[in-house]
């Protein structure tokens, strides 16, 4: 089978093996394939395609998984579920921000165990493990909303200790997402080649998303059909409908198979370069970076020394001032989303409320808004990674995208009285905004996933629960100051503290190469210092590859 060359602009199949044998002998031929390929699911030819299609065990159901979980999650744990708790606690917004703090913290707390777990006894166990605790999870979840009934008439002390029951069954929810986004997702990265991972990550994110519009278009038809009401029966309906889609999720899960991720011998110490933001200028025929009157070399220890245009080499600290690791990448990945997601808790659980309480629509037209964003989101993130992949560069594509979409968020605090009065453009704003900040998952992940090693990817994925808690932690904040303020307060501090996170994402523009999988990433282990000078392509020759909403 052929595999997909460097030209990955117009994300045509990636994850789809070239033309199969027209014979019966398609098992054996797959059998025999480099282990870098393992693609050992053959899809029949359909309406769309003449061909049979053949993709990795894993891939398949990851991209499955995303469009179940998406489905299911747009459902339950979106608008629905948000003004459910709204009104479970007497119009206020707090206990809302408290239970998703909840969450969080059952994230943070498993976080690092699961990781370590998945990395240790292998990722398709813990992934198991979590499809039985959502399943769980699920029928506590419906006997509780069974127990709480669909009136308003409950006392002070059942109100206290129907929400407690919310925040404990929140937590178990935590834990199981925490797996699917941490040890699935590592197993993900493990299944893709590096050098194509963004668009890999591209089309995950693009299932998950596009399976999140299907959620908000049953909520209308539920709506429309038993009444367009914001009361605790019919919103308890449309999370019934979500939590029995949860089933399928937990079945996914316990079919995936370590064994079928990608052979992958890395090193474990990344190179030192110099990026463009050191004016360097980088050399793709010998792989050499070139910094004024200096230019850096690799050495046999897998790092780069900086030279003059003499060869003679700097002293250590002249070296470090030119130098900047790239070791330093998943930290400071990690960091900007630890500061994005707690800039974003304060806002993202209150828009639909916002929609609902300031702005006067119904349910039926805030789903059609929840519609509309995953669909412009998918056009944005295909937008963003052909732009990224065209030479522009995930780094400079992510800082463009998430510069906009906080400008946007600026416009809705300092226009907000004209907004509000123009739902007509108030929603574009909102639409294009969570789209612009959005887009750039797949990137990100990408970026993440080429600098850490495949033992370590386990570990790493599932500090994103520790980004959940500041997400879900700062959604307790947010709710306080909803109640005292106002929504736009709160909107305020969220613009602010995600342009901080926008500074720090700035960090990686001389990190990483624009070129994806020419020089970026982990080194192998086996490849002679003529091999790295090329590139590194070596890994890639035979190799063929993006939350309800979290900003």
């Amino acid at each position: 089978m052929q595999g997909l060359h460097s030209d990955q602009s117009a994300l045509q199949e990636p994850l789809l093996a070239a033309e199969l044998p027209e014979n019966d002998n398609v098992a054996s031929e797959n059998e025999d394939a480099s282990p870098a390929s393992n693609k050992d699911i053959v899809l029949p030819a359909c309406c769309c395609r003449q061909e049979p299609l053949a993709v990795n065990h894993n891939v398949l159901l990851n991209l499955v998984l995303s469009l179940t979980y998406g489905v299911s999650n747009s459902l339950w744990n979106g608008t629905a579920y948000a003004a459910y708790l709204k009104q479970l606690g007497n119009d206020r917004n707090g206990p809302l921000g408290n239970i998703e703090a909840a969450n969080g913290l059952a994230s943070l707390l498993t976080a690092l165990p699961v990781g370590y777990l998945a990395d240790k006894i292998g990722r398709s166990k813990v992934i198991a493990a979590g499809g039985v605790l959502l399943l769980i999870t699920a029928v506590l979840q419906i006997g509780v909303l069974e127990w709480v009934g669909t009136s308003n008439d409950l006392s002070e002390h059942q109100e206290a200790r129907a929400l407690v029951l919310m925040g404990i069954i929140m937590a178990l929810w935590g834990v199981g997402d925490g797996i699917v986004d941490g040890p699935a997702s590592a197993l993900y990265a493990d299944s893709t080649p590096e050098g194509q991972r963004s668009v890999y990550y591209n089309y995950l994110f693009a299932a998950y998303i596009s399976a999140s519009a299907v959620g908000p278009v049953v909520s209308i038809i539920l709506f429309q059909t038993l009444g367009d009401d914001w009361d605790l029966y019919h919103l308890r309906i449309v999370i019934y409908v979500g939590l029995g889609m949860e089933i399928f999720n937990a079945l996914l899960m316990m079919l995936f198979d370590d064994k079928k991720s990608l052979d992958e011998t890395t090193s474990t110490a990344p190179r030192e370069v110099v990026g463009d933001e050191c004016e360097t200028r980088q050399t793709q025929e010998n792989g050499h970076c070139e910094v004024g009157e200096f230019e850096t070399r690799p050495r046999e220890d897998g790092n780069i020394e900086v030279v003059t245009s003499q060869t003679e080499p700097l002293s250590q600290s002249e070296s470090s001032s030119y130098c900047l690791s790239q070791k330093w990448i998943p930290y400071i990945v990690f960091s900007q989303g630890l500061i994005l997601a707690i800039g974003s808790g304060m806002t993202v659980k209150f828009f639909p409320l916002f929609f609902k309480d300031e702005v006067g629509m119904s349910p039926s037209q805030v789903q059609v808004v929840y519609f509309i964003v995953p669909l412009v989101m998918v056009i944005a993130s295909t937008i963003g990674s052909k732009l990224a992949a065209s030479g522009f560069g995930r780094v400079q594509t992510t800082l463009l995208f998430s510069s906009l979409g906080v400008s946007l968020l600026y416009c809705m605090v300092f226009f907000k009285s004209y907004l509000d009065a123009h739902p007509f453009i108030l929603v574009p704003v909102y639409v294009l905004r969570t789209s612009l900040m959005n887009a750039s998952y797949p990137l990100t992940e990408s970026i993440l996933m080429d600098y850490v090693p495949k033992e370590e990817r386990g570990r790493w994925k599932s500090l994103d629960s520790v980004a959940a808690f500041g997400w879900c932690g700062s959604a307790a904040l947010g709710g306080m100051i909803a109640d005292k303020y106002d929504y736009t307060y709160t909107f305020l501090i969220t613009a602010i503290i995600q342009t901080t996170g926008i500074a720090v994402w700035a960090l990686l523009l001389p990190l990483v190469p624009r070129e994806e999988g020419n020089g970026g990433g982990l080194l192998n282990d086996n490849a002679t210092p003529a091999e790295e000078r090329e590139g590194v392509r070596t890994n890639q020759t035979n190799l063929e590859e993006p939350l309800l909403i979290n900003n």
